[in-house]
């Protein structure tokens, strides 16, 4: 459960920092306490009542608010599904790829 907390708690701050959201911005949106929500994003108490609040306040349904398994990824890892997944794709979704990286420049 520890792991949960953390991986959901990262997973929350990263999409609020995406937002452009601070955590009091958050924590009015989701009707909690600024310090709440802090706990939560430190991995430190699991938001049981306001999952559903956290959820909408950040735009995401629940599936997307805990699809953190990248997280738990090393970078080595996820380099080598890229280049393994590069190796099979068509040609239009590497056309689609390429745009998508050149934009992250």
């Amino acid at each position: 459960m520890k792991d949960i907390k953390i991986l959901l708690g990262k997973r929350i701050k990263e999409l609020r920092k995406t937002l452009h959201m601070s955590q009091q911005e958050l924590a009015e949106l989701a009707n909690i306490d600024q310090r709440n929500l802090s706990n939560i994003e430190c991995g430190i108490t699991f938001p049981s009542k306001s999952l559903l609040e956290i959820a909408s306040a950040l735009k995401v349904s629940l599936p997307e608010l805990f699809d953190f398994d990248y997280l738990k990824t090393d970078p080595d890892s996820m380099k080598k599904y890229i280049m393994e997944f590069l190796e099979n794709t068509s040609d239009e979704n590497l056309k689609i790829i390429y745009r998508m990286t050149k934009v992250m420049k």
